[in-house]
């Protein structure tokens, strides 16, 4: 961390890392398995899906919870300029 940064930017930094995690969770389960893939039976499938999307919907929970502890601890900066 460079000295020159404020606590703002680093703050800053902090929540587009996290935007850019949640972005990509999201693009992930947006996304279609491609053709190229063998596809497995679909109980093998769905029981794999069903986990991927569960581990997914926590991530994203995590970083929404993360978000808001770094919406919080902005405005308590803003009070205290």
């Amino acid at each position: 961390m460079p000295a020159s940064q404020t606590n703002e930017q680093i703050i800053a930094a902090g929540l587009q890392k996290q935007l850019d995690e949640l972005r990509e969770v999201i693009q992930r389960m947006n996304s279609k398995p491609t053709q190229e893939q063998p596809v497995p039976s679909k109980d093998t499938s769905d029981t794999k899906a069903k986990e991927e999307i569960q581990k997914l919907n926590i991530r994203i929970s995590h970083l929404l919870r993360a978000l808001d502890a770094k919406d919080a601890l902005i405005k308590d900066l803003e009070t205290r300029l």
